[in-house]
């Protein structure tokens, strides 16, 4: 990852920086605030839940409390006693009429209070097998009631306490709904036992009120022993709820697994043996308040990819002259110097792109002016060539002259012709660089039979080469440099000896050493000598103009030639001392190399 973000250009890496420290903010604060927002996130939905609870619990309870109130209502109307009373009396002597104007007073009485009710079916059941139904009996008998596996408890409810029965199957032919919720209560007068009241209540309201949640929410009301009583779903009715042991407390909330997704589960006390249970999915509770959270942060993301574009575009418009100028020295550098940016502006990069543009046009100046230079010089050089005299005419003509003197008998002065025509045959030929030993030394024999012929006092050239090394490449007019100072500095022009001598060194470099018999030199002297051929010239400027020299070349520019053609494989050495003459001692290797 690291090496491909390194492979990036400039203006990759800075677009990537900027959404990097754009995005990745965003995302780190949305984590961080989930997280931190967790539980007040949890308590809210619980809070919410509980909400509903509190509303269904209350239209629930107002519901016992209605079964309550018909139960009461039986137990303590001044209006029921008398027909109540009067049908627990009923024997074999009593008419039927008597029977029935008792039961139809009871009857009407019961329809003026429950009609402003939900659907209840109401029951009065006496000891002496008397009853009183608000439904129709033609299917089922009221007193089997009394043949319930719950009756005996009715029996043993002392005072005016209420048997919360539960979930009864329906007696009624008047709904198809399989199940009742049943409640009965004991009729006392003077703690004796004059009637039995059951109330079944239909469960269909309080189902279409469980239904209405149903998208959020699960509803129910469990006994005291877990069992469900009513659900929106029948077939549960009768089961034990799976999660009664991890049932919270009043006004408390608890979060179970149901499936592995968490669910809120709460609670509510209905009866003094009946719970109304909640269960929400915490997802879909919680979707509400993600939803907020969610467009808050879709809000907040079109901003900010709003933002992006808009800061991409101008960090673009900003960098692109600069992929431009980069391009363009791209091209420049395959040869293109035709190229230009053409980058304009008064920014820091338009001025960049325009002092660039005026640097090639300079460059490109520059390269013209110096192609038109040569072109002069080789032109003039052309000129010059023409305009000088054939070489090989000018030896021709000295060998005439020689073989003219050599027929008058003057052998010493062919000779000096001879040497003549060789040193200048050498001189004007420069075609070859690199001359062996042997040539050089015969040159510098030429040379010095010159000088002796010129000055009167002569100079002996003593040669002591070895064999070996007679045919070693060396740099050409290397030697007579040397010999011309030699005799100039070292012998002062006068006769001496000069000795040339060579030897092949025990690292294999060739070791040429030039000796004279000359003045010599102070220790003072030579190492101001050292010196200079180290720093500059060897001589000053009087001593070079009153020392005219063939070759033009120098001692110091001798060493440094070698310098430049061997490297650090050349070194030298002088040694001088006062009355005993001066010798110099070159190594460099065997090989020639091309002067550069």
């Amino acid at each position: 990852m690291l090496q491909w973000f390194r492979t990036l250009s400039l203006r990759n890496k800075l677009m990537l920086t900027i959404l990097v420290c754009l995005v990745l903010p965003s995302i780190v604060s949305m984590n961080v605030s989930n997280f931190f927002t967790r539980d007040a996130v949890r308590t809210q939905v619980a809070d919410n839940s509980r909400e509903s609870m509190r509303i269904v619990s209350q239209i629930v309870s107002s519901q016992m409390k209605n079964m309550l109130y018909i139960m009461n209502f039986m137990q303590f109307d001044q209006d029921l006693q008398e027909p109540i009373l009067n049908l627990s009396h009923v024997d074999a002597s009593t008419s039927i009429g008597d029977i029935f104007v008792n039961k139809n007073t009871i009857d009407k009485r019961l329809s003026t209070v429950m009609s402003p009710l939900d659907k209840m079916y109401v029951t009065l059941l006496l000891p002496n097998g008397q009853y009183v139904a608000s439904y129709t009996t033609i299917n089922f008998d009221p007193r089997t009631f009394m043949q319930k596996s719950w009756f005996p408890e009715v029996e043993q409810i002392s005072g005016y306490n209420v048997k919360w029965i539960g979930a009864e199957p329906n007696y009624s032919n008047e709904s198809s709904q399989p199940y009742v919720l049943a409640a009965a209560k004991k009729l006392k007068k003077n703690e004796l036992t004059k009637g039995y009241v059951i109330v079944g209540l239909e469960m269909t309201p309080l189902q279409q009120l469980f239904n209405q949640y149903e998208k959020t929410e699960s509803m129910a009301i469990i006994d005291g022993q877990g069992r469900i009583i009513v659900d929106q779903d029948n077939s549960t009715i009768g089961q034990s709820f799976p999660y009664y042991d991890q049932l919270p407390d009043e006004n408390e909330a608890a979060f179970v697994k149901v499936n592995g997704e968490d669910h809120i589960l709460l609670s509510s006390q209905i009866t003094p043996e009946w719970k109304l249970v909640n269960m929400t999915p915490y997802k879909n509770a919680a979707q509400q308040i993600q939803s907020f959270r969610k467009t808050d942060f879709g809000i907040q993301l079109f901003f900010l990819v709003l933002f992006a574009m808009v800061l991409l575009y101008v960090v673009g418009t900003l960098t692109k002259p600069i992929a431009k100028l980069v391009q363009t020295v791209v091209r420049i550098e395959s040869g293109q110097l035709s190229e230009r940016s053409n980058i304009s502006g008064g920014d820091e990069v338009g001025r960049l792109g325009y002092v660039f543009d005026r640097m090639i046009d300079r460059i490109e100046q520059t390269l013209v002016e110096n192609r038109r230079e040569q072109e002069l010089k080789r032109k003039a050089e052309l000129a010059m060539l023409q305009a000088q005299i054939n070489p090989h005419f000018l030896f021709n003509v000295l060998n005439s002259i020689r073989l003219k003197i050599m027929m008058k008998g003057d052998e010493e002065n062919a000779e000096l012709i001879s040497s003549l025509s060789a040193l200048l045959r050498m001189t004007i030929n420069r075609n070859n660089a690199y001359i062996t030993l042997h040539e050089e030394i015969g040159i510098n024999e030429h040379y010095v039979r010159l000088l002796n012929s010129r000055h009167g006092d002569r100079v002996v050239l003593r040669v002591s080469a070895a064999s070996e090394t007679l045919l070693v490449q060396i740099p050409r007019f290397l030697l007579q440099p040397i010999i011309e100072n030699a005799y100039i500095h070292g012998l002062k022009s006068k006769a001496g000896e000069i000795t040339i001598a060579s030897r092949i060194a025990e690292d294999g470099r060739l070791q040429v050493w030039i000796e004279d018999s000359g003045i010599g030199m102070s220790p003072e002297r030579l190492a101001e000598l050292r010196n200079q051929l180290e720093v500059g010239p060897m001589v000053h400027v009087e001593e070079e103009a009153s020392s005219p020299t063939l070759s033009g070349i120098g001692l110091h520019n001798v060493f440094e030639r070698l310098r430049i053609i061997y490297g650090h494989q050349f070194d030298y050495e002088i040694e001088s001392k006062l009355e005993q003459g001066t010798q110099i001692i070159l190594r460099f290797p065997q090989q020639p190399k091309k002067e550069v």
